[in-house]
């Protein structure tokens, strides 16, 4: 067991400041996952995904004190650091469309037994393509709101500090998302219908 990890998220920050690599180790192996997970869901390229993260643990290795412990917690204040990366990195040039619906399910697994017949998968994997197909055409203030509280799990309250906007602001862009994720959803599945009919009478 590591020295470190029982440290608090603001004792480690000051042993970063000190130059202490094993504080800053135990920073990245606490957070590293829920924070890549955001920027996957953001980016929807792992590479992308992988640098953003990397590159904002290393500007906290080398500036620690941009975080404010008074202000916000670590997790709130870097949630934030990782959107505004992403945003910049989408706006740099996106490669978002590159993910594949497999992909989505190793960082962010569904639960399904072993049993699961080949057209339920087929079936589950078509829905989450849509899913992520979706997400990518919400305007990315619902975007940000629905992968931190939807897929991340953020607390509502958290999320609406990370964002910068009330709970009551929040909440209103969740349901704004996932309407438009259930009509985008529905306008998809009313198109496979529309080709399937169309293939057997083909067939006929």
């Amino acid at each position: 067991m590591s020295a470190y990890q029982e440290k608090s998220d603001l004792q480690l920050a000051e042993f970063i400041a000190s130059g202490n690599h094993a504080a800053f180790a135990e920073l990245v192996t606490r957070h590293t996952d829920k924070f890549f997970a955001l920027a996957f869901r953001t980016l929807q390229h792992q590479g992308d995904a992988e640098d953003v993260v990397q590159n904002a643990f290393l500007k906290f290795w080398q500036r620690p004190q941009l975080w404010q412990a008074d202000k916000a917690k670590f997790t709130t204040w870097f949630y934030r650091v990782i959107i505004n990366a992403c945003h910049d990195s989408r706006r740099r040039g996106s490669r978002e469309t590159s993910a594949e619906p497999e992909v989505f399910e190793r960082v962010l697994p569904i639960c399904l037994s072993e049993e699961t017949l080949a057209d339920e998968k087929q079936t589950r994997v078509w829905r989450q393509s849509c899913v992520e197909s979706g997400i990518r055409a919400l305007p990315i203030s619902q975007r940000d709101a629905l992968n931190l509280v939807v897929y991340n799990e953020v607390p509502q309250r958290q999320a609406a500090e990370i964002l910068g906007v009330s709970v009551k602001a929040l909440e209103s862009l969740l349901v704004r998302a996932k309407r438009n994720l259930t009509d985008h959803i529905n306008a998809l599945k009313n198109q496979a219908e529309r080709a399937h009919t169309a293939d057997e009478v083909s067939n006929v």
